[in-house]
């Protein structure tokens, strides 16, 4: 194995979080539309996402154990950084693509959060209108629209 697999890999999961993310946006535009079909597709699109990043993450923690492996270091846990850290000087040239992906994969990470942080909170607004919504046409009060007793 090669720098060139990890690099590879890495740019695969930053394509991967690049269409979660789209996938993320089209969940929030579909629920702010009402559009259950749309909802539908997302969510989908993003099963089949998370699975290749799945998937990739996989591929990739086998090729920093292969990578640990050539590079004779004995890494604590199979990680990236562990791997950067103790044997950073095996990668040369690479070291600073393999930097700048790691940092796009970040942000690209953090963007992620965001948007499922809003999509809970649209999803929390939607229940609370709903359980209110129930409560005005069924409630205990005598103002109840439905009469339970129909």
């Amino acid at each position: 194995m090669s720098t060139k697999h990890l690099l590879a890999s890495l740019k695969t999961q930053e394509a991967n979080l690049s269409l979660l993310i789209d996938a993320l946006d089209m969940q929030k535009q579909a629920i702010m539309k009402n559009d259950y079909t749309t909802l539908e597709s997302a969510i989908g699109e993003e099963q089949k996402i998370l699975r290749n990043v799945e998937r990739e993450e996989t591929a990739r923690i086998k090729v920093v154990k292969e990578l640990a492996q050539s590079f004779n270091l004995n890494l604590s846990a199979n990680t990236l950084e562990s791997l950067i850290d103790q044997g950073g000087k095996h990668f040369g040239s690479d070291l600073k693509e393999l930097n700048a992906v790691r940092s796009s994969l970040r942000d690209k990470v953090k963007r992620i959060k965001s948007t499922n942080t809003q999509l809970k909170d649209v999803i929390d607004f939607s229940r609370n209108m709903i359980k209110e919504t129930m409560m005005m046409l069924v409630g205990p009060n005598k103002r109840a629209i439905v009469n339970k007793r129909v």
